[in-house]
């Protein structure tokens, strides 16, 4: 009878003994993975990840010594392996999310609360309930790829020394008639790619650029933010009817909400519906194949499932530009490899040359 394979070590780094406590019972409860440890600092959680060597660190944002950005560049540089954000202030730390996103870490949940009162006995099934979503990130994220964080995603000092030089963006100028699209749909993973792709891709061309990252509503503001700061592009959440404008970027508003493109050329903010993925990126694409035709350019990046396979090939059915990551840099190659397997592209290609195939496609528009 074959030997059983040990579960996955998983440690934790968090300063807050409630926090430690209920997401250790959670995992406990489970079963499906072993505690290998408990950290009270980010200090003390580097060392434990060198020395217990996990599968997995749920890592927290505040701590007394050094941050979980800092936690999260020591544990990548000494001893790289799978860091899960999970912190229960998560919404009002985004940059310091998506700073750690960029260092290597490959997710971020909230960490479970219970609603139980002092000396109540909680069962596993109330614990399994609250630990609900942490759960499902952690067996998510135990599948993706931990060195494709730093090189599909981070900006790393190599990679941030290639990117175009800095300069001013020029006011933008409306051109919805002659403009070039290009969309681009990304998921898990996908805000360190988006960085690192947009970093690279000129600015002020003439083209507008439609984003929808699979996000909860409330980390669009950060995302957008973070983005404007990371690649020196103008990023804002699109706003429901606006006319996009040429060398500035609109983001779908997370949740259950699409962002498509009419065919008067203006942006609309529609209900996702029952759809599985959201913001949707199908339903972005077909949009601006239907809108935009050959001026249109569609991007898939990292991501688990299929979302946008079928919207690229309603874009390059259009006579538009189809591109997509290669799986291989992707920290999950579910979605770049989908369009692949379809026929709709042959290959696709790490960031930095598909932000050179952006700028000259965008360029050969003029």
């Amino acid at each position: 009878m074959p030997e059983r394979a040990a579960a996955p070590g998983v440690l934790i780094v968090n300063d807050s003994a409630v926090a430690r406590a209920v997401t250790s019972a959670v995992i406990q409860a489970d079963g499906g993975f072993r505690l290998l440890g408990q950290a009270l600092c980010g200090a003390d959680g580097v060392a434990a990840a060198q020395r217990l060597r996990p599968q997995l660190v749920l890592l927290d944002m505040h701590m007394p010594d050094i941050n979980g950005v800092e936690v999260t560049r020591r544990i990548m540089a000494t001893c790289p392996t799978r860091i899960l954000i999970s912190s229960a202030t998560i919404r009002r730390n985004t940059t310091y999310v998506f700073d750690a996103l960029k260092a290597g870490a490959l997710d971020y949940t909230r960490t479970p609360a219970l609603q139980a009162r002092p000396g109540e006995r909680v069962t596993r099934e109330a614990l399994l309930a609250a630990g609900e979503g942490l759960l499902a990130k952690m067996r998510t994220v135990l599948t993706l790829n931990p060195a494709a964080a730093g090189s599909g995603g981070g900006l790393g000092a190599q990679q941030a020394s290639a990117a175009p030089a800095a300069r001013p963006a020029p006011p933008p100028s409306m051109h919805p008639a002659g403009t070039r699209v290009v969309a681009v749909g990304s998921s898990t993973g996908g805000p360190t790619a988006l960085a690192n792709l947009f970093a690279r891709v000129t600015r002020g061309l003439d083209a507008s650029y439609l984003i929808s990252q699979h996000i909860d509503r409330e980390f669009s503001d950060g995302l957008a933010l973070w983005l404007s700061q990371e690649t020196g592009h103008p990023v804002a959440v699109a706003r429901h009817g606006e006319v996009p404008a040429a060398g500035r970027v609109y983001l779908a508003e997370g949740g259950r909400r699409n962002l498509v493109l009419t065919p008067g050329g203006r942006l609309h903010c529609e209900p996702a519906g029952e759809s599985v993925y959201a913001p949707n990126i199908n339903r972005m694409f077909a949009s601006v194949a239907a809108a935009a035709g050959v001026r249109a350019c569609g991007v898939v990046l990292t991501g688990l499932g299929d979302d946008g396979a079928e919207g690229l090939g309603l874009i390059k059915a259009a006579g538009g530009k189809v591109l997509v990551q290669d799986p291989a840099t992707a920290a999950v190659d579910g979605m770049p490899g989908a369009p692949i397997r379809r026929g709709i592209v042959t290959q696709g290609q790490p960031l930095p040359e598909l932000a050179r195939l952006i700028v000259r496609w965008v360029g050969e528009g003029r």
